[in-house]
Order: C-alpha cells, then structure tokens, then sequence
C-alpha cells in the first residue's frame, strides 16, 4: 500500500499545539487547566472547533467527553470505528504536551489522512476525554466511564474536604450525575484504538530515540491512608504526652520510601499529597488524609509491595487505609505494535519498544479487550508535570505521520482497491483481540 500520498502539516500541528497551550497559561510557562475549570471549558470549546473545521461531528456524552467523528460516504454508520484519543485537562501547574500532544496529533493525521485522497471504509473518532489527569478523585475518568469501569459512588467523592465532587462540577457544567450511565459503550463499537503521548520519563531522550512503541502499562493502585491523633494545644501539651497525627505520618512516609526502595527498579509509591487537619501552626494536629500512588510493571511486586506497606501502617496506631483506584496492568496488542514498528520502518524513524510507567486511558480499551496501541515521543530532559514541560517539533510530526500510516493499515484502502468489502474496513484482518 503507497502511504506517500499521506503528508503531515508540520506547520499546521505546532499551530494548533501553540494555540491549545495558552489556555490555563501561567507566569512560569505552566498550565491551570484542571478538569472542567474554565481554562478546560474554553480549551475544550476552541479544540471543538478545530475538529468541526476538519470536518468532523462532534457531540459530547453524558460525562463530557467530546466525540468527534468522521463517517465515510456509502459505509453503515453502525460500523466500528477507529478511535484516537487523550485529554485536554492537566495537573495544577502542569506541561503544555500531556495529554495535549495526542489529540493535536490525532487532529493533524486524521485532516492528512482525508487530504491524501484515500477513501475510508470505517468511520473514525477522536475522542478528547475528561479528567484523565484525576484532579476530582481518579484518574482516566472518561475513558472509564465510556468503557463501565468505573468505581462505585467515586464521582460524589472528593479528594479534599474544600473541593467539588465530579458530580459537582459535572452538575455545574449542565450534567446530569444520575446519567452517567448513557456515556457507556460496547466494546464492539471500536476496531482499534491508539493514543499518542510524550513519555513522561528519560528513556526516549536518553536515547535520542524519536518514538516508542509501549508494549504496556503499569499495574497502579491509589490509597488513601488516613492518621488519627489527638488534637491539642500546641504551647501547654508536652512532648511526651502527645498523639500527634502528624508526626505518624511523617514516620510512615519515610518508612515506605525505605521499604519501596530495597524493591529495586520495579516498583514506585509516591505519597505526594496530605491534608493536615485542623490545619493550624498552633494546634497539634488530629488527623492526617494521605493519598498513596503505587505502581509495578508486574501484580506479584505490587502485591508484595502493597503488603509490606500495609504492616509499616499497622505499625501505628489509629492509621486506616482505603483504595480508591485500582487499574490492573495491560499488555498492548502485538499485532498493532507490529504495525506500529513497520510504520516506523518504512519512513525510516527510529524506534524502540517500551513499557509506560504512567497510566493512561489507553488502559481502558485495552481492559476492554479492544485492540490498542500506544505511541510514544520523547519529552525534553525527560521532564513532565510541570511548566518545563517540553517536545520537539519534528518528533510530533514523526508520531503524526506513523499514526496516521496506522490508521490507514488498520481500516482504509486506496480509491482504485474500493472493490474490497467494505463490511469491515478491510479484509485483511490487521490486529486480533488477545
């Protein structure tokens, strides 16, 4: 198949790139644009608008997420289609690319894809996903609720005590909670799905290797860990008669740090986040609410990692745990790997295969049994999460065009081959469900 015919608008893609990365923009370079804040609303709306330009419908389901959708002329709207797919939203202060890349890139290969002149025969979706990022409660939230993976009451959940649930906020923004359930979809409506993203991490960059091919996704757990003391005044209590709830937690951040360390390379936890209650510099504190971010490439390590730090936390006094997310970790699908690493062959772009130590709502399709691939560019210095957030432009071109050259083989044939079935997108079947 002559995929030359399909050429990427660099330009185009770092217009769209720059244009999207002003909205939460804040001194420093970072972004605000936490899920359904108004910086989220009004990048969601502009990148709406670029979708309709290319040519796309576009509706949003009953948990925000924006579909837009491409139907070929003489081929059943009921066809399963090839999504492409991220978000929009980011972490407080976060990097211009996460999340960002993926859609702008999925944009750019769809728009390249109907200016080569290949006729499609399955529709295709790009799919911008709300709160992927997990600023509510849990992350990868749309694609989970698209997919009915989500967990039980966590949308009337909040992280702390002075934020909105996702109910809150999805009530706000003109959603109804009590209908979340309409967003949900069949596994059979998708062919393929496959995300574009920068790494997150040093491996690529490293390298000096423009794109990974990820071979799967960590296995991820989140606790919340809760430390009960005794509050008091901080001037007439003394040192030896306290129950300071604060001090516990102290002992068991650095006790899991320790632990976690002698695992070796192949497990991670992070407690990153604390609410000190009452919160006051002269009152000893009474409870401290953690929250645990564990992960392991594989479920043994997890395990054996979680039950380690379940004994550091019974090792205190008054200390309960809760999970609140739990995402097993997946495998992606050989057969769009292969392609993935042919496409990248024959343009001759370097590429290399790899695991993702982050979570990403790939991880939904792929729960779900529908066949996923993941791309991967590099990210500058390795670093994400934060306002020096950065790519290179050529390695976004790179992904743009081994995406779209696997939107092609997976479902479009060239307009003299329009003889082909056209039940499926094309006869040759180029992945199977695992």
């Amino acid at each position: 198949m002559d995929l030359s015919a399909i050429r990427i608008d660099t330009h185009r893609l770092q217009k769209d790139l720059v244009h999207l990365g002003n909205f939460g923009e804040v001194p420093g370079g970072g972004l605000m644009r936490t899920a359904l804040s108004e910086a989220d609303l009004e990048a969601r709306r502009w990148f709406k608008s670029r979708m309709e330009e290319a040519g796309l419908g576009v509706r949003e389901d009953a948990v925000a997420n924006l579909i837009g959708r491409l139907d070929p002329p003489a081929v059943s709207s009921s066809s399963s289609c090839i999504a492409i797919g991220s978000h929009i939203d980011s972490v407080p202060n976060g990097g211009k690319f996460d999340g960002a890349l993926g859609l702008c890139v999925g944009l750019e290969a769809i728009r390249a894809i109907r200016e080569s002149g290949l006729s499609l025969l399955c529709p295709l979706e790009l799919l911008v996903f709300t709160d992927e990022e997990g600023s509510h409660y849990a992350g990868t939230f749309g694609s989970r609720a698209m997919l009915d993976l989500l967990l039980e009451g966590e949308i009337d959940r909040s992280k702390n005590e002075s934020q909105p649930s996702l109910a809150a906020d999805l009530l706000r923004i003109g959603k109804d909670p009590a209908r979340i359930a309409e967003a949900i979809r069949r596994a059979t409506e998708f062919r393929a799905f496959l995300e574009v993203h920068i790494e997150q991490g040093p491996i690529l960059n490293a390298m000096n290797i423009p794109i990974g091919i990820v071979e799967g996704i960590v296995f991820l757990e989140r606790h919340i860990i809760r430390v009960v003391g005794q509050s008091g005044h901080a001037g007439t209590i003394p040192m030896h008669l306290r129950d300071d709830a604060l001090v516990k937690a102290a002992r068991i951040i650095t006790a899991v740090s320790d632990a976690l360390v002698h695992f070796g390379t192949d497990i991670v936890g992070t407690i990153g986040n604390l609410q000190v209650h009452p919160g006051a510099f002269n009152i000893i504190p009474g409870r401290v609410d953690m929250l645990l971010d564990l992960r392991a490439m594989d479920e043994l390590t997890l395990a054996s990692g979680r039950n380690t730090i379940r004994k550091i936390v019974e090792s205190e006094k008054n200390v309960q745990t809760e999970l609140i997310l739990s995402k097993g970790g997946i495998s992606m699908d050989g057969d769009l790997m292969k392609l993935i690493e042919d496409s990248c062959r024959e343009r001759g772009i370097p590429c290399t295969r790899m695991g993702s130590g982050a979570g990403h709502d790939a991880m939904s399709f792929q729960t779900r049994g529908i066949p996923t691939g993941m791309i991967f560019i590099p990210c500058e210095k390795g670093k994400s999460h934060g306002p020096e957030e950065a790519i290179r432009w050529e390695d976004a071109t790179r992904s743009a065009q081994v995406l779209a050259d696997a939107v092609v083989k997976i479902g479009i044939v060239e307009r003299e081959e329009r003889n082909i079935s056209s039940q499926g997108c094309i006869q040759a079947k180029p992945c199977s469900r695992r």
